[in-house]
């Protein structure tokens, strides 16, 4: 009606009149045909075409790009063309052969925008020939160009990529003991000075304790022996053998009745305790005896080089050989921890605080559900108070849609510990809230996996999607792979995926390989498996074609 009041009011200026009859003649065209939301944007290339023998040489147009939603619109940049009589500087559109104009239109996101329209808003006025109101500009007609904001890049998920901190809780632990039985020089003997030792006493009761002991498993007792690196090779090889079996039967002894098997190994000289004691103390040449230790491999050219040192042999002969003169008694016990049923049994009994911290942050991982995970690490961080239990805690909470709490929660690991799976875990919670710079402070001096593939979700947000898929996986690669339009690609990157949120992509990919059917059953298994998807694909524009479609409806 409004038009038709304009054609009335106009019919009687031609500059008006001839344009306004044939202005369905005018042809305005998009790329992307659809918009596409791309970083914050939504940026699209228009362009206009006059046909021949349409422009009005008198006429001057002000067309103006307008995204129109529901509730709202915004307004771009407009555009000014002219015709060839027209004295000022617009683009000019010769009325013989007609033209056109391209222009770049860009127009912040808003998420009521999903459902829009692109339309062209013309303005128009003659330069002299029409009465005087005609001069100025007057609504003259309304072009649509483009059709919905497609909004692939927002189905990142951006929660992919967090990390938890290693729990550290191991199902079997080994403990060990140890003592040692010194000897004199050259001999195998085992005194009685040996068997009173507090070393040994303790080693005894450590044996003693976990031989016969519920979900600990002793293993071999070993005894082994060692002789000094001076004197014949043959001899100090033999020695230490039989220094080895002498302590085995005297230590088997004082365990008579205890459940334990042992095992007696010779080292023969010990060169390694040798240099490492002599690293360790403040003997003046101690460099030269390292040095002959590395020029010299053969074990009787080691030990004369170094009687050959007169000046310091006297010293080594003192204070490091008879330390080496030795069997070293070691004792190894498998201890069992707590199965996943009985861990699994401790949380559900109201036991949760019985649990180590260990205990409790392994346990959490039995469970699949958001609100046991949140109340296992909630449990762990007001008992320990440690990093760990508050970053898991904040893992747990970010995926269950909590992100201002997973937010304290990081913050408050960040305050126990600097940790690159703290700082990645704040940097995906930032970018989830909308704040890429934010993010990208986080995440800029990091290089682990989950940090690195979080970066690529910064560079999707800011739709540099080229970037986005060199440190992409799995369901985010997909994405980025949909919007740089290799859908191939995608696919494969989906492939094994059955999640609802994978379901509703293959269901875009399908309507973008023009296989609606395929798109319909693939929305039907994502509903299924996430009834909120529906409310998302009713304003979707990758539906746009199925709108109307019987089978859509139904789902």
């Amino acid at each position: 009606m409004v038009l038709a009041t304009l054609a009335l009011l106009l019919s009687s200026c031609n500059c008006y009149n001839r344009m306004l009859k044939k202005v369905d003649r005018v042809k305005a065209t998009c790329t992307p045909a659809v918009l596409t939301l791309k970083g914050s944007n939504v940026t699209a290339d228009l362009k206009v075409e006059f046909p021949p023998k349409y422009f009005d040489e008198m006429a001057v147009l002000k067309i103006t790009p307008v995204l129109v939603y529901e509730g709202g619109e915004i307004a771009g940049t407009p555009k000014f063309v002219q015709g060839t009589k027209v004295k000022d500087n617009y683009t000019v559109i010769p009325w013989k052969q007609g033209g056109s104009y391209t222009q770049t239109v860009t127009f912040p996101y808003t998420p009521a925008a999903r459902l829009a329209t692109l339309e062209l808003r013309i303005d128009s006025k003659c330069a002299n020939k029409c009465k005087k109101k005609f001069k100025e500009f007057v609504p003259f007609a309304a072009i649509p160009a483009a059709q919905g904001v497609s909004t692939v890049q927002l189905l990142a998920d951006n929660m992919a990529y967090l990390s938890l901190m290693d729990h550290n809780y191991k199902r079997v632990t080994t403990e060990t003991e140890q003592a040692e039985i010194m000897f004199q020089i050259n001999k195998a003997n085992v005194r009685d000075n040996q068997l009173t030792t507090e070393q040994l006493k303790a080693f005894e009761d450590f044996v003693k304790e976990y031989s016969n002991k519920e979900r600990a498993t002793l293993g071999n007792v070993f005894a082994n022996g060692y002789a000094s690196p001076d004197g014949p090779v043959k001899f100090n090889d033999e020695l230490s053998k039989e220094r080895g079996t002498n302590a085995k039967d005297a230590v088997s002894k004082k365990l008579e009745g205890v459940n334990a098997k042992y095992d007696v190994a010779a080292y023969g000289e010990d060169w390694e305790g040798f240099k490492k004691l002599v690293e360790a103390s403040d003997i003046k040449d101690k460099d030269l005896i390292l040095q002959v230790l590395a020029m010299y491999s053969n074990p009787v050219q080691r030990d004369q080089e170094i009687k050959n040192m007169s000046s310091v042999f006297d010293i080594l002969a003192k204070e490091i050989l008879p330390q080496l003169r030795r069997t070293v008694m070691v004792a190894n016990v498998d201890i069992e921890g707590l199965t996943d049923a009985e861990l699994k049994e401790a949380v559900n009994s109201g036991k949760l605080n019985d649990l180590n911290e260990q205990q409790m942050l392994y346990a959490a991982t039995l469970f699949t559900d958001g609100a046991t995970q949140i109340k296992v690490y909630q449990a762990a961080a007001n008992k320990f108070q440690s990093a760990r239990a508050y970053n898991n805690l904040g893992v747990a909470l970010a995926k269950n849609g909590q992100l201002a709490e997973a937010k304290r929660a990081f913050s408050q690991a960040a305050g126990k510990a600097s940790d690159p799976a703290i700082s990645s875990n704040l940097g995906a919670v930032a970018l989830a809230e909308g704040n890429v710079a934010e993010a990208k402070r986080y995440l800029s001096a990091l290089n682990t996996p989950d940090a690195n593939a979080n970066k690529g979700l910064v560079a999707l947000a800011e739709g540099n999607y080229t970037e986005a898929v060199k440190t992409l996986k799995g369901y985010n690669l997909a994405v980025a792979e949909v919007l740089n339009g290799n859908l191939a690609k995608a696919s494969s990157a989906l492939s094994g995926d059955n999640s609802a949120d994978a379901d509703y992509l293959k269901a875009v990919i399908a309507m973008r390989q023009g296989d609606s059917s395929s798109a319909i059953a693939n929305l039907k298994s994502a509903f299924a498996k996430d009834p909120s998807l529906k409310a998302q694909a009713k304003t979707d524009v990758e539906f746009a074609k199925i709108f109307g479609s019987t089978e859509f409806l139904a789902l």
